[in-house]
């Protein structure tokens, strides 16, 4: 996400939970649109090629429209206008799917473009969360040119794409 847009969802969101105290790990890394559930490869350097490809075919992906939501036990930024992002992860499981054989994992089959705020097991916290921050909206276009994808066994190893 832009870190302008990135650093002022996370300054609202911390200052939200200083009297609740749900976990932020989530802000560990700038706030990100998931597009795959991480996996591993072999092909590294294949795979990135390819993904890079894909991505650079499809052209600029534009976003407009966030909203926080809830969602079972999660809040997340919803992605109100989709489309692109649905059809782009749609065509990047195909891709590592058929020509990886990487299988498409429970996350993605039931893909639903969104922004991870906050998890927690306790529903009083998780409520008292969405109250204070369910009024948050960004409307702004939003231009998303930098892609990572979780390659590791570990989730220590990223594929970063930049396209620019």
């Amino acid at each position: 996400m832009p870190k302008e847009i990135n650093n002022e969802i996370a300054d609202k969101c911390l200052l939200a939970n200083k009297d609740i105290g749900i976990s932020e790990r989530f802000f560990d890394f700038p706030l990100h649109i998931s597009l795959k559930r991480t996996f591993y490869t072999d092909n590294f350097v294949d795979v990135k090629n390819d993904l890079k490809g894909l991505l650079i075919e499809n052209g600029p992906l534009n976003i407009n429209g966030l909203e926080v939501i809830k969602n079972k036990d999660m809040l997340w930024l919803e992605i109100v206008d989709s489309k692109e992002l649905v059809e782009i992860h749609r065509k990047i499981d195909s891709l590592l799917n058929d020509k990886y054989q990487i299988p498409i994992d429970e996350f993605d089959k039931n893909y639903y473009p969104h922004v991870s705020l906050f998890r927690s097991e306790d529903m009083m916290k998780l409520d008292m969360m969405y109250q204070k921050i369910k009024n948050l909206k960004f409307d702004e276009l939003m231009i998303l040119d930098t892609f990572a994808m979780g390659t590791s066994l570990d989730n220590n190893e990223f594929l970063k794409l930049e396209r620019k």
